[in-house]
């Protein structure tokens, strides 16, 4: 008797003839009648925009009335504040990004630079006095002015601030400023650029010309 009531239980289990009680649903008829409960409207109501057929209402869609993604206050700090950069004005996440990286006096006073050395983004990478990563890897040297300097050393960096420059220039040590990279144009706006600046470069030359 065992045995059977195990056979049986198996067969209900993997057969595709049995299945356990419970375990299947009939589905709802819907459209078939009052009696079905789905019958008349389906479950989609009598009337409105959510009843009727199509793809129905848009995500967000609040009947015409501001949105919610639209009432909320956005931009607040640095996103919303603009930002003047190389000349340029900037608004966003973006604007409060760094432009370079930052290395102080106090700090190439400490890594052991001998005097008449040059002082570059390469050799601070070298000293491990800077690691940049991500994005700062593709970001130009600036030189601050937090410390002192006393050996007479050879630095070049994209900028230097106004006390840094001041005390490089009393310590004796040669500045060069490395410019900056070019913004890249379309070929055909380069070269109207380029006739622009023949054009005017000829008419300052005959006022001159003229002049004298």
């Amino acid at each position: 008797m065992a045995t059977a009531m195990a056979t049986a239980s198996l067969l209900s289990l993997n057969c595709p003839f049995f299945s356990i009680q419970g375990s299947r649903k009939k589905g709802k008829r819907k459209g078939r009648g009052i009696a079905a409960g789905q019958g008349n409207s389906c479950g989609f109501g009598m009337r409105g925009q959510k009843s009727r057929s199509g793809p129905g209402v848009r995500r967000g869609f609040e009947g015409g009335q501001m949105p919610l993604y639209r009432r909320i206050p956005k931009l607040r700090g640095i996103a919303g504040e603009i930002h003047v950069r190389d000349g340029l004005n900037f608004r966003g996440m973006h604007a409060g990004l760094p432009n370079y990286v930052p290395v102080n006096l106090k700090d190439i006073a400490s890594a052991g630079f001998q005097e008449g050395e040059e002082v570059s983004l390469e050799t601070l990478k070298e000293k491990g006095l800077i690691n940049p990563s991500g994005r700062e890897r593709r970001l130009p040297l600036k030189v601050l002015g937090d410390g002192e300097l006393s050996v007479k050393l050879n630095i070049k960096a994209r900028a230097f601030s106004a006390a840094a420059k001041e005390k490089l220039e009393a310590a004796g040590c040669s500045l060069t400023v490395l410019p900056g990279r070019k913004k890249w144009v379309k070929p055909s706006v380069a070269k109207n650029i380029a006739r622009a600046e023949e054009y005017f470069a000829k008419k300052r030359a005959a006022g001159t010309e003229s002049e004298a």
